[in-house]
């Protein structure tokens, strides 16, 4: 099976590509070698406010062979079982495409959610206005560093520099921080079941010169509460990985991940991780979540997106994205069950 045919769950990268400045926009192209209905574009721009709890998200994603959009924006502070009890939800399905003429340079969505591309692969912006809600952001990303690419040519991530402002019901917050974006194309996005353990997406930026990201599993032998149930599949539970210091990144080789989650609700609490780079340099990192809610991109998986606050043992902090990918053999599993009438 080829790359792009692969569910995202399935594929291993340990090398990088390099930055090209198109990646910035849409790929036509994609869509001689991925014909099917689940090709897939994304671009993800998220936003905090630590010292509040607070965590936003500007989405989009594209199905370029259906001709749809989905997107919008997403702000809510400490944990939300339910992403409609955020303080800001505002996702959209089934929009046409059209909305994309002027491609990703810059678009507007029927829900009043727009980016744009003020220089590729350097500063973008996002806003969102819902004036009888009174919540609003306006946020421009400045990047840190050039891209991280995978391997495989379909994926990137970037540290970046989060300056704007947020309201909330009328109230104004001041966003001066870090994150870490990432766009995706080319690939199929499988609608598939799945019996796998919880999948992350991590990162963090740790200061202007110090930041990372790793999509992982939980390491089996640290006994995470699947362990004897579920398997990893391959074995390895790193996926991919990169540390990026002094804007020179490194692909991360191998990864020790516990992540502890509460036992009723299932929501992450805090993880270990160490990830270690191809130089044999180790990142240990202690995660603390500060705000979570529940989201299904679509109907056979659900995830919770979190904001966490990072520490390393020599006392560097920092903040970012833990996304929890869960599929439905793990909650029917794992979730604690009502009882039957």
């Amino acid at each position: 099976m080829s790359d792009t045919a692969k569910a995202f769950w399935e594929a291993k990268n340990s090398r990088f590509a390099v930055p090209d400045p198109r990646d910035e926009f849409l790929h036509p192209e994609a869509r001689v070698a991925q014909p099917g209905p689940e090709l897939t574009e994304t671009q993800a721009l998220g936003f905090s406010v630590p010292e509040h709890g607070i965590c936003g998200l500007g989405y989009l994603w594209h199905h370029p062979n259906l001709g749809v959009v989905t997107g919008g924006a997403w702000v809510w502070r400490g944990v939300q079982p339910n992403s409609l009890a955020s303080d800001l939800f505002d996702i959209v399905t089934y929009v046409d495409d059209a909305v994309l003429a002027d491609d990703l340079h810059r678009y507007r969505l029927p829900n009043g959610y727009e980016a744009e591309v003020v220089e590729p692969l350097r500063t973008l912006r996002a806003r969102y206005a819902d004036e009888p809600r009174g919540n609003a952001f306006e946020i421009e990303f400045t990047a840190l560093a050039e891209p991280m690419v995978l391997e495989t040519g379909f994926h990137l991530e970037q540290p970046m520099r989060t300056r704007g402002t947020l309201t909330l019901d009328g109230r104004q917050y001041e966003v001066d921080g870090y994150s870490v974006r990432d766009r995706s194309w080319g690939q199929l996005r499988r609608e598939v079941h799945s019996a796998l353990p919880p999948m992350t997406w991590l990162n963090g930026v740790l200061g202007p010169d110090l930041s990372f990201g790793a999509t992982a599993f939980d390491s089996p032998d640290l006994k995470p509460e699947w362990a004897g149930t579920l398997e990893v599949p391959g074995g390895d539970p790193l996926r991919a990985g990169w540390i990026c210091r002094d804007g020179v990144y490194s692909p991360v080789v191998a990864i020790r991940k516990r992540t502890h989650r509460n036992p009723a609700t299932l929501f992450p609490e805090s993880v270990d991780v160490t990830l270690t780079d191809d130089r044999g340099l180790d990142l240990p990192l202690r995660g603390t979540i500060l705000a979570a809610s529940e989201w299904r991109a679509w109907h056979n998986m659900s995830s919770f997106m979190c904001l966490a606050r990072w520490e390393t043992p020599d006392g560097l902090v920092g903040h970012g994205d833990f996304q929890d990918i869960l599929s439905h053999g793990y909650l029917r599993t794992f979730l604690p069950a009502r009882p039957h009438d």
